[in-house]
């Protein structure tokens, strides 16, 4: 499955280098970043503070996403996994960044089960009234299509943007 997010860019990685030993990073990330557990939570978008950012942070390790906020233009936040490789005067930060969110997952699954229920409901009464017009049957299939091509763009263009934003983001915080 996992292949699969990847190959249609679902889920993406990316490396890159910073020139800071890993307890400034560690010590930039805390500053930066508030801390949560990145659970899902419905009135996310009214919690305070000012840093844009959401996570955790272990030695090695760190999560982090961004955070949502109440007029932003960006529906969908993925997740980012990460993790710290320290050379002599380097580190490497390793990213992946998942698009598949909890509340993308609920959203969809309910989705489906409304399109599933439609399609049966549409199938019946075709089979069982002779009256009933037939091209409600590819409309919805049609709209079911168009959903699913909506969700993955837009899977697809915040992992995108995310991944632009958050290694700009690093570089910014060790100035």
């Amino acid at each position: 499955m996992d292949t699969f997010l990847r190959k249609y860019k679902l889920i993406d990685s990316v490396s890159f280098t910073l020139n800071c030993d890993k307890a400034t990073f560690i010590e930039k990330f805390k500053e930066n970043v508030e801390p949560s557990n990145l659970s899902f939570s419905p009135f996310k978008v009214f919690s305070g503070g000012s840093k844009l950012y959401k996570g955790t942070i272990q030695i090695s390790t760190f999560k982090i996403q961004r955070k949502q906020q109440l007029f932003s233009n960006k529906i969908q936040n993925p997740i980012s996994n990460g993790k710290i490789t320290e050379d002599i005067n380097t580190i490497k930060i390793d990213l992946e960044i998942n698009g598949i969110t909890s509340f993308m997952k609920i959203f969809f699954m309910i989705f489906m089960i409304f399109e599933i229920i439609a399609f049966l409901t549409i199938l019946f009464f075709i089979v069982s009234e002779t009256d009933f017009p037939i091209f409600s049957l590819p409309f919805i299939l049609f709209h079911t299509g168009l959903f699913i091509l909506i969700f993955y763009l837009l899977i697809k263009f915040s992992v995108k943007s995310f991944k632009q934003d958050i290694e700009r983001e690093i570089h910014f915080w060790l100035r």
